[in-house]
């Protein structure tokens, strides 16, 4: 008999993380959650409030991860080199974690809360970095972020990558337009 899994928040949202991921993030379910940790699909209500909340907390770790994944490419660069290496990472996050990307796309503003702020303020802090006054770079990171997410969301609602000449066609040109 395997040994019993301590049921927490955090072991219950990683579990779900990694079936979005797996499957999709349609496809999640309590069940399945249930099924992977070894409990019944009771035991989660303690940890999350029913399919509805579960969903809520997997987007916000979705985007949480996703911001890391953003913040780490910003490292030790600077200007258009930082703009498109937070492009970039934003990119193949999102293409290497679909399941999760969508589950972004799901959630409302309100229900991302913090860590959707937390996305903003990598975009905000790369155009401080570039001389950008706190108001401009706010405004210059909703929109960089927008064409971003824009061109993602295009991209994942196709089925299909557009070819990375594109992507970087609008990198540049943003980076251009920021000049």
């Amino acid at each position: 008999m395997a040994p019993r899994v301590r049921l927490s928040e955090t072991v219950v949202v990683t579990t779900a993380v990694e079936i979005v991921d797996r499957d999709g993030f349609e496809a999640l379910t309590l069940s399945q959650v249930a099924e992977a940790l070894g409990v019944g699909p009771s035991a989660l209500y303690s940890h999350v409030d029913g399919l509805g909340g579960l969903r809520r907390v997997v987007a916000v770790e979705s985007l949480r991860r996703l911001t890391a994944d953003v913040r780490d490419a910003a490292i030790g660069t600077a200007g258009d080199a930082a703009l498109h290496a937070v492009a970039i990472a934003y990119r193949e996050h999102s293409h290497r974690h679909p399941g999760r990307f969508v589950a972004t796309l799901r959630a409302s503003a309100d229900e991302l809360g913090s860590a959707d702020e937390e996305l903003h303020g990598v975009f905000v802090l790369l155009h401080r970095a570039a001389g950008a006054s706190d108001r401009d770079a706010a405004t210059f990171a909703r929109s960089v972020r927008s064409a971003i997410h824009g061109f993602l969301v295009l991209e994942h609602s196709a089925d299909e990558r557009h070819p990375d000449t594109d992507f970087h066609h609008l990198i540049t040109t943003l980076c251009r337009g920021l000049r």
